[in-house]
């Protein structure tokens, strides 16, 4: 990883006060915007995000987080089709100790080094220096703390939808503890869906969800005594089964805290926020946490009301099956690109036990989805709830999310008949454009053989991550399938170990950087690989995405178009800690005028 400039202590001091003063926003669920200007010789949208500590307290638990701007989710930045979007990004963290890390990029280190990333946009790719490069060999961006700052310029195309996307650190090595502990934001696209009559008269409901994971200090005199952080000492590992935490297999006594791939002792889920359940570690039950639910925020409308509801699942693991009480659900969209026409999704059948695993929409983790409500006409309240899930390591009780009152007034509102059409994705992409298919492939293995520190193994086909190497190289303008595959835990295991390194016990999500994509077919997978039951969605039933949920035992094949931007970006699990220590995969994206073959023709 390269490091980019340090600026002097009299421009860190200026944020001491803006710490102190940003406590008191910790449970606010108004998100602040950064400075915004507009160059008057073009459409320039200009925001700062500075990296920095916030205490405060969660349900009463004193808490020390990472936030950008002193405040937890960051600030929404907010932008059109055409702009150029420009972030000026400062990390005003303190340092971090990793003197004791051996070199392997696949363990977590360098903990308050950060970047960026811009999820979902269709832009230029930019983890590694310089921004767009092409050169399989450049390193990736990280930005020191106390004081370390870089410039992003990002050329919005005038064709990017409109919609909901996110923003949030990617420097590989602490990416899961930055984003757990509080650095993640919104982004706002606006366009032509938003002039829609009907979308336009309905109230717009942004929800943005994520986690905050934490462990009781290590250091009491620097961080409080009783306060709870996410700062683990180098090398160290939080062991969910055995509820301790060890360095190199040895137990540590003396340590609260360690990176993990399972649980935390304490973790607080937030709505814009403001925390509405909590759960701690399970000791009798390691991989259940023990959920309480807390307040949540309610929404009132008049019967026959529609409502506009965004909703961001940006927690670092958590799959999110959704449901509101006797209501259909009319999808605009999923991850910021609205359909052509609005597709409904029957409500459940009521009354639906809170127990029951059904949904109407499943977010996995970097999903977004946009959806319209018709109040119902009979007056009461209703539950936004996620539903219980088993399709990850830790089992997810349910929760409810929001309520929703329904008043004794009437105000009877249309619902659109149609939807602009997002130029940059429809039409589809047709099957004789497809030149190339290509097998992802995510496992599993445990107890870890090529990543000891962290003791369990995370690969895409068969392989950790590594920074100066290319996986796949794609062709700009030209269009590929993908079969992204989870094989189930094999029933049978070769001198105890799994075959092939298939050893999943459970679901991963795949997220692609640059280009988002048509998720066009589905099958069952077995521990070998093979596929059956293979079930092609008709062109009515694709959804066009930036990340999927890949469960166990299935495959899902993706169809891309490389577009407008060239450069090495990557691939990978979202799932943050499975990312963090190795489930993730470089890609070059080169220009057409390169001919694949044994040689470059000009």
């Amino acid at each position: 990883m390269t490091e980019v400039s340090r600026r002097g202590f009299l421009a860190r001091s200026g944020s001491i006060l803006a710490v102190g003063t940003a406590a008191t926003a910790l449970n606010s669920n108004n998100a602040t915007a950064g400075t915004q200007t507009t160059n008057p010789q073009g459409p320039q949208k200009n925001y700062t995000l500075t990296a920095q500590w916030v205490e405060g307290k969660m349900d009463g638990t004193p808490v020390k987080l990472r936030a950008w701007n002193g405040i937890v989710p960051g600030p929404m930045m907010v932008a059109n089709p055409g702009d150029t979007l420009n972030v000026e990004i400062v990390n005003d963290l303190t340092p971090y100790d990793s003197s004791q890390w051996k070199g392997d990029h696949n363990v977590p280190h360098d903990l308050n080094s950060t970047n960026l990333h811009v999820h979902g946009l269709e832009v230029t790719p930019h983890l590694f220096e310089p921004l767009g490069t092409a050169d399989p060999h450049a390193p990736m961006i990280s930005i020191p703390p106390e004081g370390g700052s870089k410039s992003y310029s990002f050329d919005i195309p005038i064709d990017q939808p409109p919609g909901l996307f996110w923003y949030h650190p990617h420097k590989h090595g602490s990416t899961a503890v930055q984003a757990v502990s509080g650095m993640a934001g919104g982004i706002l696209i606006k366009g032509n869906i938003d002039e829609v009559p009907e979308i336009a008269a309905a109230t717009d409901n942004i929800m943005v969800v994520q986690d905050i994971g934490l462990f009781l200090t290590d250091n009491p005199e620097k961080d409080g005594a009783g306060t709870y952080i996410y700062e683990p000492k180098q090398n160290a590992i939080w062991q969910t089964f055995d509820s301790n935490v060890t360095i190199d297999g040895e137990v540590q006594k003396d340590l609260n805290g360690g990176f993990t791939t399972g649980d935390y002792p304490i973790r607080y889920f937030l709505m814009n926020g403001t925390p509405f359940f909590k759960e701690v570690h399970n000791p009798k039950k390691q991989n259940a946490p023990i959920g309480t639910q807390l307040d949540v925020p309610t929404y009132t409308f008049a019967q026959g009301e529609v409502a506009r509801f965004r909703m961001l699942n940006a927690n670092s693991d958590d799959v999110m099956p959704i449901y509101l009480q006797g209501h259909d659900l009319h999808l605009i969209g999923m991850d910021g690109v609205n359909l052509p026409k609005l597709r409904t999704i029957p409500a459940l059948s009521s009354p639906t036990p809170v127990e029951s695993t059904e949904y109407q929409l499943l977010l996995a983790p970097a999903n977004r989805t946009e959806f319209l409500i018709k109040a119902n006409a009979k007056p009461g309240t209703y539950e936004l709830r996620q539903s219980p899930q088993e399709l990850q390591f830790l089992i997810s009780e349910g929760r409810l999310l929001a309520k929703i009152v329904i008043t004794e007034d009437v105000k009877d509102m249309a619902l659109p008949a149609e939807l602009p059409i997002q130029t940059r994705h429809f039409p589809l992409i047709p099957d004789e454009e497809v030149v190339k298919t290509r097998i992802i492939e995510f496992g599993m293995q445990f107890p870890g053989q090529a990543n000891p520190t962290v003791g369990i193994d995370f690969f895409i086909n068969n392989q950790l991550y590594e920074e100066l190497s290319v996986a796949n190289t794609v062709i700009l303008d030209t269009a590929e399938d993908w079969v992204i595959k989870s094989p189930p835990h094999p029933t049978t295991n070769v001198n105890g170990h799994a075959m092939h390194h298939f050893d999943n016990t459970e679901g991963h999500p795949f997220h692609i950087h640059v280009n988002s994509f048509e998720i066009i077919a589905t099958a069952d997978v077995g521990p070998d690989g093979v596929a059956t039951n293979e079930i092609r969605y008709t062109p009515d039933e694709i959804l066009i995405q930036d990340t999927v949920w890949v469960p166990m035992g299935k495959q899902i094949t993706i169809r891309q178009k490389y577009k407008q931007w060239t450069g090495k970006a990557v691939y990978h699990c979202h799932i943050l800690p499975h990312e963090d220590t190795g489930m993730m995969q470089n890609l070059l994206i080169l220009d057409s005028k390169l001919k694949p073959g044994h040689g470059q023709t000009k």
